[in-house]
């Protein structure tokens, strides 16, 4: 079986897992893995470093001649159409300076390429480390869709060490809905889930715990205290290398007196009164996977937001609150993601308001009538404490029969009539579908959360996935 291998990763791990598959008379024939892998690679493999891929810079002289791969025609755009709407938000990520008619440029070109790479090593299988969501991984895996090729990928679940397997992401996990049909009709006691199912469900419901994801902590680590000196330190050493150190100074000046995303926000944010009816919407960190692709046409917030508001009861509000994480981790600068006008604009719907970044986030789900979002945690958390939860996207926990997911108005109306009908969460069926999830997941990791969280060592992970990878392959 001929594999083409999407793998961000290098050194003697990489290579334990390519000389694993091919152990199974497959043959890689490329990959794409981290920079300086090449010396990783199997002898007959083509390497393409993930930066390069990023970029658009192609793998020309490693066997390749991109050159002869034809331009791609009105049929194959055609058929991509969706693709490329969700690309042209994924290069919001380190593209976000390029115009929208270079993107779309930039976008055929690697449709160019990567078809022709398809068509010239003809996979049979092509093999995810995670729910493709770059440029170009997330471009092959629409590819591959339409060519027939078979493809395998995986995604962490909010429960740490726990992996799903999908073999199209867009239907879900086919090991979820064979255990899901298969005890439609039974109930389970929460002391027949693994411990760390029961664990993690006792975490959810009980108040007196913490339950803020740990990559949510981690990247809030990274980026305060000690660590966010460094940071600077490293910026300020970069910048006095490259003789920018007064570029730097007058910068970092002039941005104090800028407007800018916090600014904006904290002139239209409202203190949220708790004695309202009203829907909690936290927005997600953009660009990433959890909206774009996983969110669909809702990459757009602000489409769900006004689906939200359009779908209202009498005298009930919408408290919508930006991640903590957004202005951490993106800076508090305007881009493509967070423009100018972003937040007044949500503010200006019927019925929205913003509510302090500060405010609890486990206060706002408990005093809600029901949690809205695209693909994120917040609803999860929702219905483990008995709270209606509104999806919009394609998360992990899409399958839990108790979760509304909708796509417009008239679906959005339906799930909050239903809601404001005293509509209860069945703790029941929460953990009869924990039970399903139990038996669909493996013990694995990608999320460096997850990593930490996880008893596994890094040898048990690695054999845990490549197990699966093999299960998978051989399946007709």
């Amino acid at each position: 079986m001929r594999i083409l291998l999407l793998w961000d990763d290098k050194g003697p791990k990489i290579t334990n897992l390519m000389k694993k598959l091919e152990g199974q008379s497959n043959k890689i024939v490329y990959w794409v893995g981290a920079p300086g892998g090449e010396k990783d690679k199997l002898p007959e493999t083509t390497f393409h470093a993930n930066l390069d891929a990023f970029y658009g810079i192609l793998a020309n002289g490693k066997g390749i001649d991109a050159s002869e791969f034809p331009p791609p025609g009105k049929d194959l755009i055609e058929q991509l159409r969706r693709v490329e709407s969700l690309i042209l938000t994924m290069m919001n990520k380190k593209l976000d300076r390029l115009h929208t008619d270079e993107r779309k440029h930039l976008y055929y070109n690697i449709v160019q390429y990567w078809h022709g790479v398809l068509e010239k090593y003809k996979p049979d299988i092509i093999i995810f480390g995670d729910v493709p969501h770059n440029i170009f991984n997330y471009l092959i895996y629409e590819l591959a869709y339409l060519l027939n090729i078979k493809t395998i990928t995986f995604q962490d679940t909010g429960i740490p060490g726990r992996l799903l397997t999908y073999t199209n992401f867009w239907e879900g996990s086919n090991d979820l809905h064979k255990e899901l049909r298969k005890n439609k009709n039974k109930n389970f006691s929460l002391k027949y889930l693994s411990k760390d199912l029961q664990e993690h469900y006792r975490l959810q419901i009980d108040p007196r715990r913490d339950a803020t994801p740990i990559n949510v902590n981690m990247q809030k680590d990274q980026y305060s205290g000690f660590n966010l000196f460094l940071r600077r330190l490293k910026n300020l050493k970069k910048s006095i290398k490259k003789g920018t150190i007064l570029k730097l100074i007058i910068r970092n000046i002039t941005k104090k007196f800028k407007q800018n995303l916090k600014k904006e926000y904290n002139s239209v944010q409202i203190r949220p009164d708790f004695n309202k009816k009203f829907i909690y919407v936290p927005l997600h960190v953009q660009p990433e996977c959890s909206t774009s692709p996983l969110g669909g046409i809702f990459v757009d917030q602000i489409l769900m937001i006004e689906i939200l508001s359009a779908s209202l009861p009498t005298n009930w509000v919408i408290y919508v609150k930006e991640h903590p994480i957004q202005w951490i981790r993106r800076g508090l600068i305007f881009s493509s993601a967070r423009y100018p006008e972003y937040y007044k604009k949500i503010a200006r719907l019927k019925n929205v308001q913003l509510v302090p970044v500060e405010i609890d986030t486990y206060a706002l789900i408990n005093k809600s009538q029901a949690v809205a979002t695209v693909t994120g945690t917040a609803a999860w958390e929702a219905i483990l404490r008995s709270k209606p939860a509104i999806v919009f996207g394609y998360p992990w926990y899409r399958d839990c029969s108790e979760i509304f997911r909708v796509k417009d108005v008239e679906s959005c109306k339906k799930a909050l009539k239903k809601i404001a009908s005293n509509f209860v969460v069945n703790q029941q069926k929460i953990i009869n579908y924990l039970k399903c999830l139990d038996k669909a997941t493996i013990h694995g990791y990608f999320s460096p959360g997850h990593k930490k969280m996880s008893k596994l060592t890094k040898q048990e992970n690695l054999n845990n996935i490549v197990q699966k990878i093999i299960f998978e392959m051989e399946k007709k």
